[in-house]
């Protein structure tokens, strides 16, 4: 789906080439910094049908999943900050908590398949902040992280936004890589964080 506003919000990969396409005040193709991509066309746009969005739900769950896998030694902090039972309340309330203008949520596909996602949303006047950065195991290495990170980094511009803020945690080693090679810096919280979740997470910030 190709959405219609003056920003479209699409992102076309083709083997190795990355482009942004702004269809809207200029209607130029601008390349983005990327890697060595896999085979296959890869997109990354606005979700926004009811499919979209249970696609963007289903990788935030799966999200929530490789945190488990991934800090084992860390399972009750990760139960503290993503309660089944308030996780799912939150996914249902999605649409809402990321709507536009002042959010956005993002799907990429990969040869036409759901393949990661990201949001974003206003925690203050001229600051977004991005959420659930998710990439499925298909397809990493694909640039489908960096393509959805340049969409909601350009989208949050578009709207107006100066800053964008994020947290990760810290066995995350690649996102904060990338978060970095975007231009991001490490930074305090920027939050009240309970105590167990501390040693946990990494906040970064960029200004747009």
């Amino acid at each position: 789906m190709t959405c219609q506003w003056s920003f479209s919000a699409l992102i076309t990969v083709n083997a190795s080439r990355c482009r942004w396409r702004d269809g809207g005040r200029h209607g130029k193709v601008r390349r983005l910094r990327t890697e060595t991509l896999q085979m296959g066309d890869l997109s990354v746009a606005l979700a926004e049908t009811p499919e979209e969005i249970d696609a963007v739900r289903h990788l935030s769950r799966a999200f929530r999943q490789w945190l488990y896998d991934n800090y084992p030694a860390e399972r009750p902090q990760v139960e503290l900050y993503y309660n089944p039972e308030k996780f799912e309340a939150l996914l249902a309330n999605l649409p809402h908590i990321h709507a536009r203008p002042q959010g956005a949520m993002f799907l990429a596909r990969l040869d036409g398949e759901s393949v990661g996602c990201v949001m974003q949303h206003e925690i203050a006047p001229g600051i977004s902040e991005m959420k659930r950065l998710f990439v499925s195991e298909k397809a990493r290495g694909s640039g489908a992280a960096l393509a959805l990170c340049e969409a909601s980094l350009a989208r949050a511009k578009e709207d107006g936004y100066g800053v964008m803020r994020l947290d990760t945690g810290y066995r995350q080693i690649a996102a904060q890589k990338l978060y970095r090679r975007l231009g991001f810096r490490e930074r305090d919280a920027y939050y009240a964080v309970p105590d167990d979740l501390k040693p946990i997470l990494v906040f970064f910030e960029r200004e747009l």
